[in-house]
Formats: C-alpha cells, sequence, structure tokens
C-alpha cells in the first residue's frame, strides 16, 4: 500500500522503509528516496530536504557502491543547513559518511565521521528506541573499523556496547551482524571455532527471520573459517553459496571479499592458476570502488600466489603495490590522529559521566528515603493482606458452600449456577491475592543459596504430575549448572513457564526442553514449548500485570505469571525475552550475568 504524502509523519515512515530497504540491499529504496525529495521541493522543507539526501546517500553507499557520490550528498547537507534545523537526522548523515569512507577503505575519515555522529547521540540525556539502534550502531562500526586495521585499539569494548544495545532494542538483524564481528575477535586470536560457533549462531538469526542478504554473509564467513581449520569442502560449499546470491544481485564490494576467500581456498588445495584468476577478479572490483584497504590484502595475496608460479616480475609489481598500501595506512601522522581522537572522547566520555554522577548523587540520597519507606509499607501491607483480605473471602465461600447444601434440591437451574458463580468467584479472588502477594515479596530479602538446577527441575516435574498426565506432556532437559539465587524463585520462575507452556496447548503431547549456554560473561536458559505461541505484537504487554493475551479458547489464570517472572529475573540482573520456537510454539530467553555460577 503506497503511503500518502501529506504530513510530516508520513515521511519519517516512508524514511524508516527505505532505510531498511537499503540495509537489506534492495534497489527498492531508490524510487521511495525520489518521493521524499518531491515532497521537500514542494514543501521548501530544509527537514525533507535533509531526509531525502540522506536515503540518496544511504542507498549510493550500501546498494550501488557509489561512495564518492554518497559522501557528496551528506556534504550537500552539512553545506546548506544548519545542524540545528536538521537536529533528528544529522547523526545519521555522518554514519552514512563512515560507511562511504570506510567502505572506500580511508579508515581516518572513517573514523572522524562516526566520532562526530557519537559525541552528538552521547550527547543526549534521553535516547528513543531507533537513537539507540544509531548508538549501537555507530559502536558496531568504530569496532569494525578499528579491527580491521592494524591498529586494533579496543575494539571489542565497543563491540560488547553494541551488542546489549541491539539486544535492548531487539533488533535481530544487526544483532546477527555483531555475532559477525564477534567472531572476527575470535578469528584474530586464532580461536576458530568458538568464531564458527558465532557465526552459526547468527546464521540461526538470518535463517529464522528469511533475510537472503544476511544468509550469504553468514555462509561467506563461514566458508573463511572453515578455510582456516582447512575443512575446505566445507569453506567451498559456504563461499560458492554467497558468491552465487551477490552476484546475482550485483553487490560488487561482497562479491569481491568473497572472491579472495576463494582465492585463498582454491590456492589451499592446490588450484593455484584458478586462485590468481579470483584474486585478479577482486582487484578489478577493489579498484572499482576505491577501497584501499583491500586492495592492500589482495596485492599482497597476488605477490605471494604469483611468485610461486616464477613469474617474479609480476610479483614484485604486486609487492611494490602491497607496500605502497602499507605505507598510506601506517602514516604515523594519521595513526597519531586516530589515537588522540579516540582518546579525547574517552576523555569527554569521562567527563560526561561524572557531571552526570554529581547531577544524580543528590537525587539518589532522596529517593533512598523514599524508597526504603515504601518497601517498609510493602512489607506491612504483604502482612496485613496475607490475612485480612482473604479471611472474608473465606467467609463468603464457605457460607455460600453451606447455603448450596443446606438448599439442596429446593434450589433451581438458575439459583445454582448463581451460588456457583459466586463460589468460583471467590475462589478467583483468593488466587489473586496470592498471585499479588507472590510479586510484591520478589525481592524482598532473597535467600541466596547453592541451587541444583536439576533438582528444581524434578520438582516441578512433580508438582506439576497432574497437569502433566491430564496434557500427555513431556519435560525434557540437558544437564543443567548449578547456581546462587534463591531457591523458591527459581522453583516459581519455572514451574511459571513450563505450567504455561503445557496449560497454552493444543498439541497431542506438548512437549517442554530445557537448554542452557554459557557464553563469556553470560549464562542464557531457554525453555521452548510446541503450545499456540505468543505473537510479536503482544510478547512486551504478555510481562505486565493483569494482562491476558486474547486466544481462541479461554484459559483460566490471573495474568500475574508472567509479570512474577520478569520480576525474579530482573531481581537476578538478568533479562527475559520472548521468541519464536523454530519448531512451533513459543521461547523463553533467559539472559543472566556469569557470576549466578560463581561458588555453585
Amino acid at each position: 500500500m503506497e503511503i500518502l504524502l501529506d504530513d510530516s509523519a508520513s515521511i519519517d515512515q516512508l524514511v524508516l522503509q527505505a532505510e531498511q530497504f537499503v540495509e537489506r540491499r534492495s534497489p527498492d529504496a531508490l524510487p521511495l528516496a525520489e518521493r521524499i525529495m518531491k515532497y521537500a521541493i514542494r514543501n521548501g522543507s530544509p527537514k525533507h530536504f535533509a531526509q531525502a539526501n540522506y536515503i540518496f546517500a544511504f542507498y549510493n553507499c550500501l546498494v550501488a557502491n557509489d561512495y564518492e557520490k554518497a559522501i557528496t550528498f551528506c556534504e550537500e547537507v552539512l553545506d546548506k543547513l544548519d545542524e540545528e534545523e536538521i537536529i533528528g537526522i544529522v547523526y545519521k548523515i555522518y554514519m552514512t559518511m563512515g560507511n562511504s569512507y570506510q567502505l572506500k577503505g580511508d579508515v581516518f575519515l572513517a573514523q572522524e565521521s562516526y566520532m562526530k555522529g557519537l559525541k552528538q547521540l552521547e550527547a543526549k540525556k534521553e535516547l528513543s528506541r531507533s537513537e539507540k539502534g544509531f548508538l549501537a550502531s555507530f559502536y558496531y562500526n568504530l569496532s569494525l573499523l578499528l579491527s580491521t586495521t592494524e591498529l586494533n585499539m579496543d575494539s571489542e569494548e565497543y563491540l560488547e556496547r553494541a551488542i546489549a544495545l541491539f539486544q535492548e532494542t531487539e533488533n535481530n538483524f544487526k544483532l546477527s551482524k555483531s555475532y559477525h564481528a564477534y567472531a572476527g575477535v575470535f578469528e584474530r586470536k586464532s580461536e576458530y571455532y568458538k568464531a564458527i560457533d558465532m557465526l552459526y549462531k547468527s546464521l540461526e538469526i538470518d535463517v529464522n527471520s528469511n533475510d537472503l542478504y544476511s544468509i550469504a554473509l553468514s555462509k561467506a564467513n563461514l566458508g573463511v573459517l572453515h578455510l582456516r581449520i582447512r575443512d575446505f569442502d566445507q569453506a567451498f560449499t559456504y563461499i560458492n553459496d554467497a558468491l552465487a546470491y551477490y552476484d546475482d544481485q550485483k553487490m560488487l564490494w561482497e562479491a569481491a571479499m568473497v572472491k579472495v576467500a576463494l582465492g585463498e581456498a582454491l590456492h589451499a588445495v592446490g588450484r593455484k592458476t584458478e586462485a590468481i584468476i579470483a584474486l585478479l577478479q577482486s582487484e578489478e572490483l577493489f579498484t572499482k570502488l576505491e577501497n584501499k584497504n583491500e586492495l592492500t590484502k589482495t596485492h599482497q595475496l597476488l605477490s605471494n600466489y604469483v611468485a610461486e608460479k616464477g613469474n617474479f616480475e609480476m610479483a614484485l609489481d604486486y609487492h611494490r603495490k602491497y607496500t605502497e598500501g602499507l605505507k598510506y595506512f601506517f602514516d604515523v601522522e594519521k595513526t597519531k590522529a586516530l589515537t588522540h581522537a579516540k582518546k579525547e572522547f574517552e576523555s569527554e566520555q569521562k567527563e560526561k559521566e561524572a557531571a552526570l554522577l554529581r547531577e544524580k548523587n543528590e537525587e539518589i540520597k532522596h529517593y533512598v528515603l523514599k524508597l526504603e519507606r515504601s518497601n517498609n509499607e510493602l512489607n506491612q501491607f504483604a502482612n496485613i493482606a496475607s490475612h485480612d483480605l482473604r479471611e472474608p473471602l473465606r467467609m463468603v465461600s464457605s457460607y455460600m458452600m453451606l447455603l448450596q447444601k443446606s438448599l439442596g434440591t429446593g434450589l433451581n437451574e438458575q439459583q445454582n449456577q448463581f451460588v456457583t458463580f459466586a463460589i468460583d468467584g471467590a475462589r478467583r479472588m483468593d488466587l489473586l491475592i496470592q498471585d499479588m502477594l507472590r510479586l510484591a515479596k520478589v525481592d524482598a530479602n532473597p535467600r541466596i543459596e547453592h541451587v541444583s538446577f536439576n533438582m528444581v527441575i524434578e520438582e516441578i516435574k512433580m508438582n506439576l504430575e497432574v497437569l502433566t498426565k491430564e496434557k500427555n506432556a513431556m519435560i525434557i532437559h540437558t544437564d543443567l549448572p548449578d547456581v546462587m539465587a534463591d531457591r523458591t524463585m527459581m522453583l516459581q520462575l519455572f514451574q511459571n513457564i513450563i505450567g504455561n507452556g503445557i496449560k497454552y496447548n493444543e498439541s497431542q503431547q506438548p512437549t517442554i526442553k530445557i537448554k542452557h549456554r554459557i557464553y563469556r560473561n553470560e549464562v542464557e536458559v531457554t525453555v521452548a514449548d510446541n503450545g499456540i505461541g505468543i505473537p510479536v505484537h503482544l510478547r512486551e504487554k504478555a510481562f505486565q500485570i493483569f494482562q491476558r493475551l486474547p486466544t481462541t479458547k479461554q484459559y483460566s489464570g490471573t495474568g500475574i505469571g508472567l509479570a512474577i517472572c520478569k520480576k525474579i529475573v530482573e531481581s537476578l540482573e538478568g533479562k527475559i525475552y520472548i521468541e519464536d520456537n523454530p519448531s512451533g510454539g513459543s521461547m523463553f530467553r533467559m539472559v543472566f550475568p556469569k557470576k549466578i555460577l560463581q561458588q555453585a
């Protein structure tokens, strides 16, 4: 459906759609940019002029691979307009300029552009979801920029910041690319199997999203890593799959990068003439793209491979080109400028953080007292509610049952139904109060102890035995780690999720699968079911108190269970997400800090 260009909000929506097309290297972005520009000219709007130029630049950078043209579009905005007129767009302009310089191989101008955009976003006290995504992209691109040069200045720190923000904003497309970058970190440490594991994680996201561009990118990198471990069959399979996609889509930079990997693979299996041909093709593409960085690497390989064939004159010529490239990238003054800019940025960051800390310090002291009073009142409420609120309900329920029993057959069908409704209402109200108390008591003096995760799951199986038999359900789990946590909270957390997975399930055999993985700084636990699933647009709502999701069948419950789960996970400094189970149903993914395993 075509968006009507009748207001600024419509243009913003069109810009967002065009951005998504460009990120997936789709030419469909170009006509959208042309429509935005027509609107800008008609209305004389600086903001919309900047938006149109930004999409033109973004398109030329990532789809048309015309980096000079992309830079020209960006410079036109910066030259003609004041930053104050385009405050919400200028950081996107700097991002696109940085991308263009980076793909040209000019790391110094790319770094300068990224730093300008990054400083603008970091200066804001509050960021929108979109701005957080761009902030993450700046960190991600700086990580790639620094790690692909020989400077390698703390690129991992930038990458970790990017991943945290992509997870927060649930941007799977960019998260997948961040896993690629982390694979690069492992590759530079020669930890190839860890790198391959990270890339398979990325490929899983890409396949689930049916993102053909990202699938090709994951396969290209997997080809390179399998080449490193000398698994040539897998290397050729992945590389050729990726190259076929890039050639078909006329993606020059990506095709050139894969041809370099293909050349290395062919050389490794003794097909040296074919290897040189592949590298000559990549040289032609990088020359066309004016990518000095990748040309330098290609010239080094060509110099070595041609020398092996005995053509020493040609090998010497390529070695000369290689050394000229190194001289450019290791220019002392530029390296100093890059280091200085990074240190200046970090110094500004520390000063800004210190200022914010001082500003918030008084507020924190004020709210600590209020929080202590609030906690005391909450504990008093819990004690009162445990008796005073439930006692009248017990009386209502008891007297209604006595009334029903004493009147016996004297009640007609409708009267009997009314009494049943009253008893059921009292029962549900009592259950609601109990759930509210459980929610209120999370975080209240947790008893941290050594907890056997396996024993917790076994106890949950016993607790849910009746439901499991009724539904013919299975609960499957791998060997799980011991943790340091409040045992009652862990029982409550996983019994809620497992119970829901069985309860909200129409399969002939409901199946719950529990797995865990330990990463560098995190422990991830997943609980997957084959139930009715939770639509994407309702997943955030599912964790809100009293929110019961609409289904085709009416299920019992108070709508507090998942709110309790979220609060328990957050009390352990973790995060909880709902995702699609690849085999159908839902998957609850919980990520805890690794310290949960300490001394367990």
